[in-house]
């Protein structure tokens, strides 16, 4: 009788220890929350016709005042440029598989011209029309010091589909789908490092 009571006192200590040991390396092993600060932020026709272009933040993400000392980007007809101290670079990539921002490289120097981030398609189909170019990013320091990784998607008001007969016909595009009404995705890595 003696014997089984201590057996049973025995086997319960070995077993709450058991459960405190996993308990504690399941804490250790798992990721603490502020390790996943990335996320993907979906802008969407972001209105540069109207105003002959736009100020962003991309810390904040929210259209600025060119006054403001907080955007990082400006985007001006097909010209991407920056301030406040941010810069950026275009580098080969897709915007779900691009783990690591370079540590050099950067320029205050806006982005601009044909076959950059985008194609202007001049007398090839659909004519006259600004493409993104599929496969490039388009990458920035803040002014804040935190790397970005960006994707240009549309340069027309609601991302239309630039493969059908309406979008082809440049009157038809213009009313329907304004143009310099920029939808782009990025990534914002908040904890200073280059590491998405």
């Amino acid at each position: 009788m003696i014997k089984n009571y201590i057996f049973q006192k025995v086997s319960l200590c070995a077993a709450v220890v058991g459960l405190l040991f996993t308990a504690c390396s399941k804490s250790e092993t798992e990721p603490q929350e502020e390790e996943k600060s990335e996320h993907m932020v979906s802008v969407k026709d972001l209105n540069g016709l109207d105003k002959g272009g736009v100020f962003f933040s991309l810390e904040l993400n929210k259209e600025m005042d060119e006054e403001s000392k907080e955007w990082d980007i400006k985007i001006s007809g097909t010209t991407i440029g920056f301030g406040n101290g941010a810069v950026g670079q275009l580098v080969e990539g897709v915007l779900s598989n691009y783990p690591t921002a370079p540590a050099e490289g950067y320029s205050e120097s806006g982005i601009t011209g044909n076959n950059t981030y985008y194609v202007n398609t001049l007398y090839n189909a659909p004519q006259h029309a600004i493409l993104m170019k599929p496969g490039v990013l388009i990458l920035v320091k803040t002014s804040k010091g935190n790397y970005a990784k960006l994707e240009m998607v549309s340069y027309y008001k609601g991302n239309p589909n630039v493969t059908t007969a309406d979008f082809a016909d440049i009157p038809t595009r213009g009313e329907k789908w304004p143009k310099q009404h920029y939808t782009f995705n990025y990534v914002l890595q908040s904890n200073g490092t280059n590491k998405f």
